[in-house]
């Protein structure tokens, strides 16, 4: 701007200038010969033919480029608005994305969380996982016998299946639950049991190794159980 401000002011001076000489030998412009200049016209441009004309052309060219500038500045402006515009509505979305995902990912780990289970739900899960108690065919609890599966009838199973026999047949009323030497002999026996049969898994059946684990379960299980058969036969 500096610049057009000072070329503005050297024009009007060369003007002033001109003016006066023209006015002191009586002449006037239209006097003065057209002389011709060569520069850019010899190769075909166009050149003032006098000197207002140049000063004007060259004021209006100033001001076109002042005005150009001034246009692509704006552009450039308003460019540069739309792309902040844009920057900012993408950080809008990806907040909007963050936070909406981490909202799913907390929903996802509160449900898959374990809920806190009241006494009863415990007691009740607890009935439902324990395993069965011995059916009559093979707990005959008046007469203490064990009727084993076959699975378990192996020469490989007899020490400990003898001395759970033994324990049964000679089981009192009272010899039942965790607190009892009886719990603790039937509990250490039938987990050897189990892992002798875990060495022959590949020598049963599916049927067979399962019906013999499910068994060796419910022996376990049936230490914990009061002897309700045998206390009604004894007070008979």
């Amino acid at each position: 701007m500096k610049s057009i401000f000072r070329f503005t002011t050297l024009a009007a001076g060369v003007l002033a200038l001109t003016g006066s000489l023209w006015a002191q030998d009586g002449s006037s412009l239209s006097d003065l010969p057209i002389v011709p200049t060569w520069g850019y016209g010899f190769y075909g441009g166009y050149h003032a033919s006098t000197l207002e004309e140049g000063v004007l052309r060259g004021w209006g060219a100033a001001m076109a480029g002042a005005g150009q500038a001034n246009y692509l500045n704006s552009l450039a402006a308003i460019n540069y608005q739309e792309a902040y515009n844009r920057y900012l509505a993408n950080r809008e979305r990806m907040s909007e994305t963050y936070f909406r995902t981490k909202a799913i990912n907390q929903a996802a780990r509160e449900a898959r969380r374990p809920q806190r289970l009241s006494n009863e739900q415990y007691a009740e899960l607890a009935r439902k996982q324990a395993p069965e108690r011995l059916s009559e065919r093979q707990y005959d609890r008046t007469l203490g016998r064990l009727n084993w599966p076959a699975p378990l009838m192996d020469d490989q199973f007899a020490p400990e299946r003898e001395e759970l026999t033994r324990l049964f047949e000679v089981r009192s009323p009272g010899d039942f639950g965790p607190a009892t030497a009886f719990y603790g002999q039937v509990r250490r026996l039938t987990g050897q049991l189990e892992t002798k049969l875990r060495e022959k898994i590949d020598e049963l059946s599916p049927a067979e190794y399962m019906a013999a684990k499910k068994f060796l379960l419910s022996l376990s299980y049936e230490a914990q159980q009061p002897l309700i058969g045998r206390g009604l036969a004894s007070v008979k």
